[in-house]
């Protein structure tokens, strides 16, 4: 069984280590606001940003919370405090968000803790349909912030798609397992991947597999580690 933490905004958290991932800034459906309530409510000694901060390149789509939430990223950033990994919506930002914000930045970041080894990948690498259909991704991307768009407040409807979706249950057990064998391959512990939209745990082989979710959707999901403790929680 899956364990998961629930949390309210009222609810602070401690944790080693932060994963969240999927934030969209500049979209229509990124909710900055909720991220730097998050982040300001957390006490952790190191964050990692697991891929797609961004919408896209175009700064200009950025609002007054998305600009906000980079500037406590760069805070945070001044006590090294910051990973950041890059994801496929904003591909070619590590040197321009590096800059900016004093994150590390990698396409790949590997870290040991406790004895164990760890490594951060987006996940888009393990999705074969978006690398070979861009512009049908690139679309069904723009249908669902719709959708998000004209949600109820809670999502319910957007929650439901994403439930009902064989196509969307089918890509998550997809980069799971070319993830699962990525970390085979590469000898972690455990490897962490975003891109899906979709909080995940899986085991093979001895390794473990978590997913970060996103934060566009209601609740939003992140994870946490502690000592040898993952936990993969809900922020409302």
């Amino acid at each position: 069984m899956r364990e998961v933490t629930r949390l309210s905004s009222s609810i602070k958290i401690k944790a080693h280590t932060i994963i969240i991932s999927d934030l969209h800034l500049g979209s229509s459906v990124s909710r900055s606001q909720k991220v730097i309530d998050f982040l300001q409510s957390a006490q952790f000694r190191k964050l990692i940003l697991l891929g797609d901060v961004f919408e896209s390149l175009n700064f200009e789509k950025l609002k007054a919370a998305d600009w906000q939430l980079l500037f406590l990223i760069s805070e945070f950033s001044k006590e090294k405090k910051v990973r950041w990994v890059e994801g496929n919506h904003d591909k070619g930002l590590i040197k321009i968000f590096s800059a900016f914000t004093g994150a590390q930045a990698y396409k790949v970041y590997h870290w040991q803790y406790k004895k164990k080894k760890y490594l951060a990948i987006h996940g888009h690498q393990f999705d074969y349909f978006l690398i070979n259909n861009y512009f049908l991704s690139y679309l069904a991307n723009l249908i669902y912030n719709f959708i998000q768009l004209i949600d109820f407040k809670d999502k319910r409807i957007s929650r439901f798609i994403k439930r009902k979706s064989k196509g969307w249950l089918k890509l998550s057990q997809k980069v799971a397992k070319r993830a699962l064998w990525y970390a085979y391959l590469r000898k972690v512990d455990f490897i962490f991947c975003g891109h899906t939209h979709r909080a995940d745990k899986k085991r093979k082989r001895g390794i473990w597999y978590y997913n970060s979710g996103c934060w566009t959707d209601i609740p939003a999901t992140f994870i946490t580690i502690d000592e040898n403790k993952i936990k993969i929680g809900k922020y409302y």
